[in-house]
Protein backbone atom coordinates (compact mmCIF):
# COMPACT_ATOMS: atom_id res chain seq x y z
CA UNK A 1 0.00 0.00 0.00
CA UNK A 2 1.54 2.94 -1.13
CA UNK A 3 1.75 6.60 0.77
CA UNK A 4 -0.58 7.95 -1.03
CA UNK A 5 -3.83 5.59 0.00
CA UNK A 6 -3.43 6.63 3.56
CA UNK A 7 -4.39 9.83 4.35
CA UNK A 8 -4.42 11.37 7.87
CA UNK A 9 -5.35 14.70 9.19
CA UNK A 10 -3.84 16.62 11.70
CA UNK A 11 -4.06 20.31 13.15
CA UNK A 12 -1.47 22.15 14.57
CA UNK A 13 -1.15 22.41 18.81
CA UNK A 14 0.57 24.60 21.07
CA UNK A 15 2.91 23.12 23.51
CA UNK A 16 2.73 24.00 27.02
CA UNK A 17 2.34 22.12 30.16
CA UNK A 18 1.63 18.49 30.91
CA UNK A 19 -2.01 19.42 31.91
CA UNK A 20 -2.72 20.64 28.64
CA UNK A 21 -1.81 17.24 27.24
CA UNK A 22 -4.57 15.70 29.64
CA UNK A 23 -6.72 18.18 28.57
CA UNK A 24 -6.38 17.17 24.72
CA UNK A 25 -6.60 13.40 25.56
CA UNK A 26 -9.69 13.64 27.37
CA UNK A 27 -11.03 16.04 24.73
CA UNK A 28 -10.29 12.68 22.27
CA UNK A 29 -7.81 13.61 20.62
CA UNK A 30 -3.91 12.59 20.09
CA UNK A 31 -0.94 14.76 20.67
CA UNK A 32 1.55 13.69 17.72
CA UNK A 33 5.13 15.12 16.50
CA UNK A 34 6.29 15.71 13.04
CA UNK A 35 10.08 14.73 12.61
CA UNK A 36 10.73 16.88 9.16
CA UNK A 37 14.21 16.28 7.12
CA UNK A 38 16.13 19.39 8.40
CA UNK A 39 13.69 21.31 9.69
CA UNK A 40 11.99 22.05 13.38
CA UNK A 41 9.93 19.41 14.73
CA UNK A 42 6.43 20.24 14.38
CA UNK A 43 3.37 19.91 16.96
CA UNK A 44 -0.13 18.40 15.87
CA UNK A 45 -2.77 16.93 17.71
CA UNK A 46 -5.45 13.96 15.66
CA UNK A 47 -8.62 12.85 16.30
CA UNK A 48 -7.97 9.59 18.75
CA UNK A 49 -11.04 7.33 16.96
CA UNK A 50 -10.24 8.29 13.73
CA UNK A 51 -6.49 7.32 14.13
CA UNK A 52 -7.49 4.39 15.72
CA UNK A 53 -9.96 3.20 13.22
CA UNK A 54 -7.06 3.92 10.42
CA UNK A 55 -4.72 1.59 12.23
CA UNK A 56 -7.08 -1.38 12.76
CA UNK A 57 -7.15 -2.04 8.92
CA UNK A 58 -3.54 -2.21 8.76
CA UNK A 59 -1.15 -4.88 9.88
CA UNK A 60 1.53 -2.92 11.81
CA UNK A 61 2.28 0.28 13.12
CA UNK A 62 5.26 1.14 10.28
CA UNK A 63 2.99 2.84 7.72
CA UNK A 64 4.11 4.90 5.18
CA UNK A 65 0.98 8.28 5.08
CA UNK A 66 0.00 11.10 3.57
CA UNK A 67 -0.15 13.37 6.47
CA UNK A 68 -2.63 16.55 5.60
CA UNK A 69 -2.01 19.33 8.54
CA UNK A 70 -4.81 22.05 8.89
CA UNK A 71 -5.04 23.45 4.91
CA UNK A 72 -1.11 22.80 4.09
CA UNK A 73 -0.28 20.32 1.19
CA UNK A 74 -0.10 16.31 2.56
CA UNK A 75 3.34 15.48 3.70
CA UNK A 76 4.59 12.17 2.89
CA UNK A 77 5.48 10.62 6.33
CA UNK A 78 7.12 7.36 8.25
CA UNK A 79 4.63 6.26 11.58
CA UNK A 80 7.92 6.05 13.10
CA UNK A 81 6.35 5.58 16.72
CA UNK A 82 3.07 4.46 18.63
CA UNK A 83 3.42 5.05 22.55
CA UNK A 84 0.66 3.34 24.03
CA UNK A 85 -0.73 3.45 28.35
CA UNK A 86 0.70 -0.11 29.75
CA UNK A 87 -2.82 -1.12 31.05
CA UNK A 88 -5.43 0.40 28.91
CA UNK A 89 -3.38 0.37 25.15
CA UNK A 90 -4.99 3.38 24.91
CA UNK A 91 -2.85 5.86 21.79
CA UNK A 92 -0.62 7.98 24.28
CA UNK A 93 1.53 9.73 21.76
CA UNK A 94 2.48 9.51 17.93
CA UNK A 95 5.67 10.26 16.21
CA UNK A 96 5.80 10.84 12.53
CA UNK A 97 9.42 11.30 10.40
CA UNK A 98 8.54 13.28 7.04
CA UNK A 99 10.44 11.53 4.40
CA UNK A 100 10.92 11.71 1.15
CA UNK A 101 9.52 8.03 -1.05
CA UNK A 102 12.63 7.21 -2.28
CA UNK A 103 14.73 7.83 0.63
CA UNK A 104 15.74 4.79 2.50
CA UNK A 105 13.85 3.61 6.12
CA UNK A 106 14.90 0.98 8.21
CA UNK A 107 11.63 -0.38 9.93
CA UNK A 108 10.77 -3.96 11.80
CA UNK A 109 8.51 -5.34 9.95
CA UNK A 110 5.79 -8.10 11.23
CA UNK A 111 6.17 -11.90 9.98
CA UNK A 112 2.94 -13.23 8.59
CA UNK A 113 3.88 -17.35 8.54
CA UNK A 114 1.96 -18.83 5.92
CA UNK A 115 1.33 -22.36 5.14
CA UNK A 116 0.97 -25.73 6.81
CA UNK A 117 4.70 -27.22 7.27
CA UNK A 118 5.45 -31.28 6.29
CA UNK A 119 6.64 -31.54 9.37
CA UNK A 120 3.69 -31.02 10.92
CA UNK A 121 1.19 -32.58 8.51
CA UNK A 122 2.80 -35.76 8.18
CA UNK A 123 4.75 -36.37 11.08
CA UNK A 124 2.74 -34.80 13.94
CA UNK A 125 5.17 -31.87 14.71
CA UNK A 126 4.68 -28.81 15.80
CA UNK A 127 5.55 -24.81 14.49
CA UNK A 128 7.74 -23.03 17.30
CA UNK A 129 7.84 -18.98 16.22
CA UNK A 130 11.11 -17.66 18.18
CA UNK A 131 10.82 -14.69 16.19
CA UNK A 132 8.45 -12.52 14.51
CA UNK A 133 9.73 -9.68 12.70
CA UNK A 134 12.60 -8.59 10.77
CA UNK A 135 14.45 -5.61 10.57
CA UNK A 136 14.52 -4.07 7.08
CA UNK A 137 15.82 -1.04 4.84
CA UNK A 138 14.25 -0.14 1.77
CA UNK A 139 12.77 2.38 -0.44
CA UNK A 140 9.77 4.75 1.89
CA UNK A 141 7.46 4.21 -1.31
CA UNK A 142 8.22 -0.17 -1.59
CA UNK A 143 7.21 -0.05 2.81
CA UNK A 144 5.09 -3.32 3.25
CA UNK A 145 2.79 -3.81 5.93
CA UNK A 146 3.96 -7.27 6.50
CA UNK A 147 6.58 -9.95 5.54
CA UNK A 148 4.72 -13.23 3.89
CA UNK A 149 6.70 -16.39 4.76
CA UNK A 150 5.54 -19.58 3.52
CA UNK A 151 6.75 -22.55 5.85
CA UNK A 152 4.83 -25.24 4.35
CA UNK A 153 8.16 -27.06 3.06
CA UNK A 154 9.66 -27.42 6.51
CA UNK A 155 10.43 -30.84 7.93
CA UNK A 156 10.93 -31.99 11.41
CA UNK A 157 14.15 -30.56 12.59
CA UNK A 158 14.25 -27.63 9.80
CA UNK A 159 15.10 -24.14 11.38
CA UNK A 160 14.09 -21.17 9.18
CA UNK A 161 16.26 -18.38 10.01
CA UNK A 162 16.65 -14.71 8.91
CA UNK A 163 18.84 -15.03 5.82
CA UNK A 164 16.39 -17.73 4.41
CA UNK A 165 13.15 -14.72 4.35
CA UNK A 166 12.81 -14.01 0.24
CA UNK A 167 12.94 -10.34 0.57
CA UNK A 168 11.46 -8.09 -1.98
CA UNK A 169 13.88 -6.68 -5.02
CA UNK A 170 14.84 -3.81 -2.93
CA UNK A 171 15.19 -4.75 0.63
CA UNK A 172 18.04 -5.75 2.41
CA UNK A 173 17.98 -7.49 5.50
CA UNK A 174 19.31 -5.95 8.79
CA UNK A 175 19.01 -8.53 11.50
CA UNK A 176 21.67 -11.06 12.12
CA UNK A 177 21.34 -13.81 9.11
CA UNK A 178 21.49 -16.76 11.61
CA UNK A 179 18.56 -15.45 13.60
CA UNK A 180 16.24 -18.01 14.09
CA UNK A 181 12.83 -17.49 12.91
CA UNK A 182 11.21 -20.74 13.19
CA UNK A 183 11.65 -24.57 14.09
CA UNK A 184 9.61 -27.50 13.07
CA UNK A 185 9.70 -29.59 16.50
CA UNK A 186 9.96 -33.37 16.82
CA UNK A 187 6.55 -34.56 18.18
CA UNK A 188 6.78 -35.61 22.10
CA UNK A 189 6.42 -39.03 22.61
CA UNK A 190 4.01 -39.87 25.66
CA UNK A 191 5.78 -42.19 28.16
CA UNK A 192 4.12 -45.11 29.73
CA UNK A 193 4.18 -43.47 33.23
CA UNK A 194 2.13 -40.24 32.06
CA UNK A 195 -0.26 -42.13 30.02
CA UNK A 196 -0.47 -44.08 33.50
CA UNK A 197 -0.49 -40.47 35.47
CA UNK A 198 -3.20 -39.41 32.87
CA UNK A 199 -5.47 -41.56 33.07
CA UNK A 200 -5.24 -41.80 37.28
Amino acid sequence: MSATEILVEAQLREVGAKSNLTQLRAAGQIPAVVYGEGNAAVAVQMNEHDFEMMLKHHHGENLMMDLKIGDAAPKHVLLKQVQHHPLTQRILHVDFHEVGLNRKVKVHLPLNLVGTPIGVSRNGGTLDIQFRELEVECKAADLLEELEVDVSELAVGDHLTADKVKLPAGFRLITPDHVSIATVLKARVSTGTETEEAAG
